[in-house]
This record gives structure tokens, sequence and C-alpha cells, in this order.
């Protein structure tokens, strides 16, 4: 029986390094999953979130530390400051540490050289926990890598996980009172439908989780639900990255939830395309408990989402935020600034755009060019840096940035916009929100 830590990296304050990125406290579900798998090989498991709880003692008696640097909250997006890696990475023994996450997925030679790790899990590390815990060598074990010699050794690839034969997450081993959403609640748990995506964006950063898109069943999720609620969970997030792209699924969820909870009992969010969504299908999800929808739509302006390969429109983007709207949900759109080739002119017409359509929050985040998609490999061939921070434009990186603040601002403090919100629902949330904003903009 192997002694084992999960570790959930600490990156910051609550938005670090340069790019801002926000670093919100959701539960580690891939590290729940683990330790539901490493319980049943035998094995002892401990979590300690340093995201949640950056004062948490991180102990020194084990065998194993599986470190994520990215959580599957962080997998699309994760932090990129690797000084702020280097400074919480310091107190692990090198020869007991196991890399996770994005970082060391996209860019194992250069992290692995940087951390002097035992070994890294690239992509989902699920598949390869109890192997290493069970005396498995990293660079033979599938899906794993090691340097030895200064060479890299990298085995084959895992087979993409079977998300059916997962154990119910071990969520008896988080305090769900740390875990907070603003726009959302507190006691926040998340979970997790489907893994994968059917599209391939060409901003995308898909590596993570391979290219199988795959299912639960609903009784599998709805025992999850109760788990998560008997360990304290009040509300929930779920991570799918398209939660609407099977509709008879969600349907079929639905109608379990409904008659699982009273109006009310169970509040919980997603996020998904807006043109795989409709009246009917929203209406059910806000009688379910949906009470907010997160929406990807990139840019405002037709010719600048084509060069993306979303191969979504405006006019489907509207219709989606309206349909939430009638159905009595909350919608936050993300929009990107600085994709390839885009003018200054079509950045404010893409705030101009979120105007008109009016949902209830805006995200404004500048594109960053992650190695492995497209838009990496097509315009930083020559890139030196491990992970650019933007793609090369109009304006700077600190001026993008800064207009990317001043966009969320703006949006966010119209008299127009601030009439709407004292009248829409989810008012009880304004002051969390009001808080997150100021601590963004600053």
């Amino acid at each position: 029986m192997a002694d084992v830590i999960l570790v959930n990296a600490h990156w910051g304050d609550l938005f670090s390094g340069r790019v801002r990125r926000y670093n919100r406290a959701f539960p580690p579900l891939e590290l729940l999953n683990g330790a539901a798998l490493l319980r049943q090989a035998g094995h002892r498991v401990r979590l300690v979130d340093n995201r949640a709880c950056p004062d948490a003692i991180i102990p020194r008696d084990y065998d194993l530390a599986f470190v994520t640097l990215s959580p599957l909250d962080r997998w699309q997006c994760p932090n990129t400051d690797l000084d702020a890696a280097d400074r919480f990475l310091r107190p692990f023994d090198p020869a007991r540490l196991v890399l996770m996450g994005a970082q060391v997925t996209v860019a194992t030679d250069a992290l692995l050289s940087r951390f002097k790790a035992h070994g890294a899990l690239l992509g989902e590390p699920e598949t390869g926990f109890v192997a290493l815990a069970d005396g498995g060598t990293p660079g033979a074990v599938p899906g794993s890598a090691r340097r030895r010699g200064g060479v890299l050794e990298v085995a084959p690839a895992a087979p993409a996980l079977d998300v059916k034969s997962l154990p119910v997450p071990a969520f008896d081993i988080v305090d769900f009172h740390h875990y907070r959403y603003e726009v959302l609640g507190d006691r926040l748990g998340l979970l997790e439908l489907t893994r994968g995506c059917p599209w391939r964006c060409k901003f995308c950063l898909l590596t993570m989780y391979g290219k199988k898109y795959r299912k639960k069943t609903v009784p599998q999720m709805i025992g999850e639900v109760r788990a998560a609620r008997a360990a304290g969970m009040k509300r929930a997030y779920f991570q799918d990255l398209e939660m609407t792209a099977d509709r008879e699924l969600v349907l079929e969820l639905c109608a379990a939830l409904t008659s699982e909870y009273r109006h009310g009992e169970f509040e919980w969010a997603c996020q998904t395309r807006p043109d795989t969504v409709d009246g009917p299908l929203l209406k059910a999800m806000k009688r379910a408990g949906c009470s907010l929808i997160h929406y990807g739509v990139e840019s405002g302006v037709d010719r600048v989402l084509a060069t993306t390969g979303k191969g979504q429109t405006l006019a489907a983007v509207e219709a989606g935020v309206a349909f939430a709207h009638e159905a009595g949900m909350r919608t936050l759109c993300y929009f990107l600034l600085g994709l390839p080739g885009e003018t200054l002119d079509e950045m404010w017409r893409t705030l101009a755009f979120a105007e008109r359509v009016r949902p209830t929050y805006a995200s404004f985040q500048v594109a960053t060019p992650y190695p492995t998609t497209p838009f990496h490999t097509e315009l930083h061939q020559g890139d030196t840096a491990v992970f650019p921070d933007q793609f090369d434009g109009p304006l700077t990186g600190d001026a993008l940035r800064a207009l990317a603040r001043t966009f969320t601002r703006n949006y966010h403090t119209s008299a127009r916009y601030v009439a709407t919100r004292l009248r829409s629902p989810g008012r009880r949330n304004a002051v969390s929100e009001l808080g997150l904003l100021l601590r963004y903009l600053r």
C-alpha cells in the first residue's frame, strides 16, 4: 500500500500573473476521481487543495505526491506563470513528485527539465494514478513521462478514459465550505456528465481530453449528485465543455433531477454553445435547477469569428442568450480579444455586440496561443516562449490586457446594465459580483 497525497497547486492571488488568470476555487474533480480509484486499489490517500486553502500545510510523510498544475476546470485555460510554479513546487521532494495538468502535457520536456520531478502523467491523469502508486515507472506506464540522464522518456498514450467506469468521486475528502463561485454561491461542487468536445475550435486547448467525446449515464450522475450533497455540496457547476451537445441526455438528466429535488433545492450552472440550445431545452434545464449558463461567443464580428473554426453564427448567439433569459436563467458570455488578424476597431465592435445582446455577465479576456492548438502551430512557429501570452497584433500584451479590463468595466458599470441587473434573477449575488469585478480591475 502506498501513502499518496493529491495536491492542487496554488498560483497566487485570485487574479494572478501577467494574463490575470482567474484562480477560482473549484473542487479538483479529477483528483477526487483519482482518490476514489486509489482507494479501490488499497492505497492511502490525502488531499491538499492549496488553490482553495493557500496556507494548508503539505505533509512530508508520503510515498508519492501527485501535484496538478491545472485542475479539471483549468484544463482549457491553464496558468502559465512558471515562476509561481517554481515557488510552489520548491518544498516537494523531486524523487517523489509526479506532475500533472495541461502545462506539463503540452510542454513535457521543458517542464520536466525545469522542475526535476520523478515523472509526469500526461493528459487525463485518472488513467495512471493507480499504476504509479503500485510501483510503475514514469515513462513506462501508459500516458506518463520522465527525464533520465538528460533524455525525455515518454510512454505511449493511455487509452481514453471510460467515464462510465469511474467510481463515485471521493467527495468526502473535501470541505465544500472552501469552494464558491461568486455568480452562483457557496458550498460549490464540480460535476461532469460528459468529457471531451465534438468540435475543434482553433483556439481551444483540448490536449488534456483526447479526441473522444464520452458520456456518463444519468443514473451514474444522479448517484454522484447524491453523494456530493451528502458530503456538504449545496450547488454545482457542470464542467462539461459543451453541456448540451447531447440534447436527449440533458433532457433525461433534467427529468431525473426534477423528480429527485424540489424546486430551488439544488441549483447548478453549466457551459455550452449557444447554437445547441432552444427554448424548450432551456426551460427544462431551469425547472431542474439550472440558474446560470455560460456561452463561448469569442467575437462579435463575423469575419473574426470565422477565423476561429468555431462554426457558430452571431445570430445563434443572440438567440441562445434570448432563450436563456426567457427561461429565467442568467447568462455569462466569454469574449476573446486579440485573435489573429483582429483589428482594434473589431475589438470595439465586439464590445458593441455584447452591449446589444445584453448577457447578464460579459467576460473579456485576451486570446492565448496555447501550444498544440492550431493557432499556436500556424502563427507562433518561431516563438521561443514556452507559453506565449498573446498573438502579435495591433496592441502590445499590456495594452491588450488593459483593454480587456476597460471593456469589462464599461460593460458592467453602464447605467443601463445596472438598471437591468437590479430587475433580473440572481440579485442576491450582486455584492459578490461587485467585489469580484473590483478585484479584477485592480
